[in-house]
């Protein structure tokens, strides 16, 4: 059972490159904020807070719509989505089964260590 369908790739893809624009904008704006108290930036700009949000807000903005614009990074969005559309997801039967096999075969490995572990102990504490 796939998580996503074919028929909503749009909404999906806008999706991702919004949150994409988001961390663009946030980064730019924490970046300005840092250089800002390096260089004493709120002393010689005025309003500078204000700069800096309006220069990630603008930034993010264009990175939202230079990627839409641009034709070779749609198609290859459309290209990702088509192979996130493939994918079939475990059913929860499955992953607890493969999730215990695991825990025990964990265990098993652990508990060879602790025995090797034992074992040279005991053969150095005979040496020395």
């Amino acid at each position: 059972m796939s998580l996503l369908k074919s028929e909503d790739s749009k909404k999906w893809i806008n999706f991702f490159l919004a949150l994409v624009s988001i961390l663009v904008g946030f980064l730019v704006i924490r970046f300005t904020q840092q250089m800002g108290e390096w260089f004493d930036l709120e002393a010689k700009i005025p309003y500078f807070l204000g700069v800096t949000q309006g220069l990630g807000i603008v930034l993010g903005l264009a990175v939202f719509i230079g990627v839409q614009k641009n034709q070779e990074a749609s198609k290859h969005l459309n290209q990702v989505y088509a192979e996130l559309v493939k994918v079939i997801w475990p059913d929860s039967e499955s992953v607890a089964k493969s999730t215990v096999g695991i825990v025990i075969g964990l265990s098993i490995l652990s508990g060879i260590f602790v025995g090797v572990d034992y074992l040279f102990r005991a053969i150095l504490n005979l040496i020395y």
